[in-house]
C-alpha cells in the first residue's frame, strides 16, 4: 500500500477524527447527553466515508477485496447519515452490516497482502 505525503496527511486527520469520535462518545456515554449521542453518530458516518475514500484510492486494482471494503464504508456512511435523520432501525442495521463487512474485507485484503 502506497504512503505518500498527501495519504499521511489523510491518515492523521483520519486518527484526529477518529480520537474525537471516541472522545465525543465518552461523553455521550458519561452524561447521557442526546445531542452528543447524535453527532457521534454523524461522527461514525464521516469515519467510515473517509476511510473509504482513502482505502479506494489506495487500490491497486479495480475489482479487489480493497475496492469491495472502500465501496461497503462509504455506503455505510452514508446509510448512518439516513440512519440518523430517519430513526429507521432497519437502514441502522443495514448500514452497520456494510461498515462491518468493509471492515472484513480490508482485514482480508491486508491479510491476503502479506
Amino acid at each position: 500500500m502506497d504512503m505518500t505525503a498527501g495519504s499521511t496527511a489523510r491518515s492523521r486527520a483520519i486518527t484526529a477524527l477518529i480520537l474525537g469520535y471516541f472522545a465525543v462518545l465518552a461523553y455521550a456515554t458519561i452524561t447521557n447527553d442526546p445531542l452528543a449521542a447524535t453527532v457521534t453518530e454523524f461522527g461514525f458516518g464521516i469515519i467510515a466515508i473517509a476511510v473509504g475514500a482513502m482505502l479506494y484510492e489506495q487500490r491497486s486494482e479495480p475489482r479487489s477485496a480493497l475496492t469491495v471494503a472502500a465501496g461497503c464504508l462509504v455506503a455505510g456512511g452514508v446509510l448512518t447519515f439516513g440512519a440518523v435523520l430517519t430513526r429507521s432501525a432497519a437502514v441502522d442495521r443495514l448500514s452497520s452490516l456494510l461498515v462491518f463487512l468493509g471492515v472484513g474485507c480490508y482485514i482480508y485484503a491486508v491479510w491476503r497482502a502479506n
